[in-house]
């Protein structure tokens, strides 16, 4: 290989950055659906349009659901 061929490999940089971002994609997914299959709600169907809203919408659709959509923590119910 002569200096005029270009390198066809991406930088190690890259490779480990988007690997990070791969892995926190996938723990935040993973976290919201099992919060959401831990959660007691009111209202029948209410875990299927949460799973599918972060299945559909995979980062923005978990972290909806991690700060807004998570019931308020009863004070009582840790006692």
């Amino acid at each position: 290989m002569n200096e005029s061929t270009p390198n066809p490999t991406i930088p190690l940089w890259m490779d480990i950055t988007f690997t990070v971002f791969v892995l926190a994609w996938i723990f935040i997914t993973i976290s919201a659906l099992v919060a959401i299959v831990r959660t007691d709600f009111d209202r029948l169907g209410s875990k299927f349009w949460w799973s599918a809203l972060v299945i559909a919408v995979p980062v923005v659709g978990a972290l909806v659901w991690l700060l807004f959509g998570r019931p308020p923590r009863d004070s009582r119910s840790r006692t």
